[in-house]
């Protein structure tokens, strides 16, 4: 899958009855957005990629149930067990203003007032609120990403800025 001309959009999940659909757990809601007739890609655990084309989908946007083309059993559906599944990157919706997406934040350079602690490798997924995993000087550094947190965050120049007062001096 490359890099910045997919991104992914889900994880599927087990069979779901013996038709071949899967459940999936979506990433965002890009999936819930998609036309049957979708042409989709999935990474397997193995590595291999499967090229897939989205043929229903049923059940809840946050649960979906989904058949692709060409998967008819549960044997075809099993083998796509715990494959990350990726739409082109002009599928994807249109956020709204103070939303990003985890790829334009990665490789941001996050400041705490005027020292650089590095930059952005993934974004952390918690039940209260996500965090910013930075690398640099310090190390490994989780950051929380939350309004109250960051004072700037603007990607198209690659720079977030946390309050001063979140790092200790070091």
């Amino acid at each position: 899958m490359a890099e910045r001309a997919s991104v992914v959009i889900g994880r599927i999940a087990r069979p779901h009855g013996v038709q071949g659909e899967v459940g999936v757990r979506p990433t965002g809601p890009t999936l819930a957005t998609l036309p049957p007739g979708t042409a989709l890609m999935a990474r397997t655990p193995g590595g291999e990629d499967v090229a897939l084309v989205l043929a229903g989908r049923r059940g809840s946007p946050e649960r979906p149930i989904v058949a692709f083309e060409g998967v008819a059993d549960r044997e075809a559906a099993a083998a796509l067990a715990g494959a990350e599944l990726a739409a082109s990157v002009d599928r994807l919706p249109e956020l709204g203003p103070d939303t990003h997406y985890v790829r334009d934040l990665l490789g941001c350079e996050v400041l705490a007032g005027d020292e650089s602690l590095g930059r952005v490798v993934d974004v952390v997924s918690g039940p209260a609120n996500d965090a910013l995993e930075v690398d640099g000087p310090r190390g490994r550094l989780l950051v929380p990403f939350t309004a109250d947190a960051l004072r700037e965050v603007d990607v198209s120049s690659g720079r977030l800025v946390l309050r001063p007062d979140l790092v200790k001096e070091g």
